[in-house]
């Protein structure tokens, strides 16, 4: 498996959004809607550092995204 990027929140939603996710709901955490696959995902508001690794791997299994098709989005 390889290593994967460091990825700042705005990064992430810009992939969420590139892999069809839609925001519905903001509040302490936007909330990210597939509507085909029917997969919600949701993201904390920005913070100064980038998205930790374990927590993108989760989130590449929730979205049921290979995690290295989720680093080429």
């Amino acid at each position: 498996m390889p290593k994967p990027k460091p990825v700042g929140y705005d990064e992430f939603a810009r992939k969420l959004k590139r892999a069809g996710y839609i925001p519905i709901r903001k509040s302490r955490h936007t909330v990210y809607f597939h509507p085909t696959k029917q997969i919600t995902i949701p993201l904390p508001h920005k913070h100064p550092h980038d998205i930790p690794k374990g927590l993108l791997h989760k989130l590449s299994k929730e979205m049921k995204i290979p995690f290295e098709e989720f680093n080429r989005l």
